[in-house]
């Protein structure tokens, strides 16, 4: 990396974090009054597992949309106090994003190794995921060994337990790019998922299950405009429908059609667009596609990179419909073994 490169990453790496670190502020400075908006994600999960605990039915607080596997979660951090569990999830997270940056960065130099986890833990996605005690994070860092780790059935173990856990549309199109190019990752997964619900099933029972479907059905009323959504239904919500079905559609023939690398970058930016609502949290799955765009377009990374502070907010549909686009115009061999083992994502020394 030239000198100027090398400048030119400080100073967007430099710009995410700034404009992260004083959303951080101004959230904190909201809360203190009360009532706030730290680890209120996380609470709905705790709330769940004490209801677990004491019999009561999981899903008497509608905002609850997660699966019942999410109580079993819950349960044991409802025997702690609040804040602490809360504190405990956040510095988790940050350990995490920490263990993550260490592992895709093989060969790099420990500044711009710095530099990269000061990026990705200074950007707004990760910082509102860490002040609601939302699981993006969770999630993202279970893609990690499924994606980037040795193709075979424990690489995809985790993503299966968060995804049990955790059911979020942007999941969906990630698993379909491991069907499609890391098949024994993505067998993995199902597995892991399948016997965490089985469990919950025998622990809850099935008409709990169907309350939980029964949630999400109810869960449409958020495809609207509120603070928070910064999502398709918040900006336009007639498109959503028309939008969704072409991201949709354009997902399938892009995994078919061309490379993993293409494939990458619209698993990671498509739930945006696919799902009902979205806030700047949900761009956070697009940092494992840096990797894959960086070889290919380095340019296009770093823009993706110094654009994300407002991109990631209210533009956000626009900012994953142009990293769509954009990856279409990538060149890599296009493989046609559906089993390959390795996606050929090569670290590249800092």
């Amino acid at each position: 990396m030239s000198k100027r490169a090398r400048l030119a990453w400080f100073a967007a790496v430099a710009f995410v974090t700034m404009f992260g670190a004083g959303e951080l502020i101004r959230w904190t400075l909201e809360s203190i009054p009360g009532p706030g908006w730290w680890a209120i994600d996380l609470q709905l999960v705790v709330d769940a597992g004490d209801r677990l605990i004491h019999g009561m039915p999981l899903y008497a607080d509608p905002k609850l949309l997660y699966p019942p596997f999410a109580a079993f979660v819950g349960a044991p951090l409802s025997l702690v106090g609040p804040f602490p569990a809360s504190v405990a999830y956040a510095g988790a997270k940050v350990g995490l994003a920490a263990a993550c940056t260490v592992g895709l960065t093989p060969g790099w130099a420990r500044r711009d190794r710095v530099l990269a986890f000061v990026g990705v833990t200074g950007c707004l996605p990760f910082l509102q995921d860490l002040f609601l005690g939302n699981s993006n994070t969770l999630i993202v860092a279970a893609m990690v060994p499924a994606v980037f780790g040795p193709s075979r059935l424990r690489s995809g173990a985790l993503l299966g337990l968060v995804a049990a856990t955790f059911a979020k549309p942007l999941i969906v199109p990630v698993l379909l790019w491991l069907l499609v190019w890391r098949r024994p990752a993505f067998v993995g997964a199902a597995v892991s998922g399948l016997a965490a619900t089985a469990l919950a099933v025998l622990v809850v029972g099935l008409e709990t299950h169907a309350e939980w479907l029964r949630a999400l059905a109810a869960g449409t009323r958020y495809a609207a405009a509120f603070a928070g959504n910064h999502g398709v239904t918040a900006l336009a919500p007639e498109l959503f429908a028309p939008v969704a079905a072409i991201t949709a559609l354009g997902l399938v023939l892009v995994l078919w059609r061309r490379g993993p690398c293409v494939g990458l970058a619209w698993a990671c930016a498509s739930g945006i667009l696919l799902a009902p609502y979205a806030g700047p949290l949900a761009a956070l799955p697009i940092v494992i596609a840096l990797p894959a765009i960086g070889p290919l377009a380095p340019a296009f990374a770093f823009a993706i990179v110094a654009a994300s502070p407002i991109a990631t907010t209210h533009p956000l549909p626009i900012y994953a419909g142009l990293i769509l686009l954009g990856s279409l115009a990538f060149r890599e061999p296009i493989r046609h073994n559906r089993s390959l083992d390795t996606v050929g994502l090569q670290s590249t020394r800092g």
